[in-house]
């Protein structure tokens, strides 16, 4: 640890900020926890929006309404900024009823999931949020050298003061990762962001963006970006 104008700076942005906002060093776990519980999960079943996906497959714009009846709440609006064919409107419909069928049981998003118990530290403070980092991991899951791969990663999370809650978590590699023989992870990249969905409204997923860039033995190469954003969210009431 490097001392010095780096210390006293810390020192004095210590001093200056309000005591009330600072966490104590082992308290890092919980505040991470209670901006996750300010998470709105369920957005799907009170908030109509628009979902854009960019990835190898195209762009797909679609639009989500909790007010149509069941199996019709999704509409697929373009691909690739031309008017989808019946075909594909249907393709899409089943393919975003089966998405959401496999996900309803993950009400915290199983982020909890992606941190190490206990790893988390900080990184930066100010009078508007944490930057905090943490060890990757997949507790639960049954992949063991999937989670070996992740424990080499970088993250951190970013928590708002104003309302507490999760603006990102970001996990990353910072130099090429070699899970096993042969194979070369040279790029991984997974972040979540969150936000309101409307001026004072609830927090909900904004975006999910996946990067991943590998080899294997030479023969295998791996080059995919995907995105999803999430726009124009419109209270739509309980939809029961």
């Amino acid at each position: 640890m490097r001392y010095g104008i780096a210390a006293l700076a810390a020192l004095l942005l210590a001093v200056a900020l309000p005591a009330q906002c600072e966490p104590a060093q082992d308290s890092y776990e919980a505040l991470f926890d209670k901006a996750l519980e300010s998470i709105h999960w369920n957005f799907h079943d009170d908030w109509a929006f628009t979902e854009t996906e960019s990835g190898s497959d195209g762009n797909f714009v679609g639009r989500h309404d909790p007010r149509q009846p069941d199996g019709e709440r999704w509409t697929l609006l373009s691909i690739d900024g031309r008017e989808p064919t019946a075909e594909e409107l249907r393709r899409y419909a089943d393919r975003k009823r089966s998405e959401r069928s496999e996900n309803e049981d993950e009400e915290d998003g199983e982020i909890d999931r992606m941190v190490d118990p206990g790893s988390l530290e900080l990184v930066e403070e100010t009078r508007d949020y944490w930057l905090l980092r943490f060890v990757p991991t997949d507790n639960g899951g049954d992949d063991d050298m999937g989670r070996k791969v992740l424990e080499r990663m970088n993250g951190t999370v970013k928590i708002i003061k104003d309302g507490q809650y999760l603006e990102y978590i970001d996990i990353r590699n910072t130099k090429p990762i070699r899970p096993k023989a042969g194979v070369k992870m040279k790029k991984f990249v997974t972040r979540i962001s969150f936000g309101p969905a409307l001026k004072g409204g609830p927090i909900v997923m904004k975006s999910v963006d996946v990067a991943i860039k590998l080899s294997a033995f030479l023969v295998v190469r791996v080059d995919e970006t995907e995105s999803v954003q999430l726009s124009d969210f419109e209270y739509a009431g309980s939809a029961s």
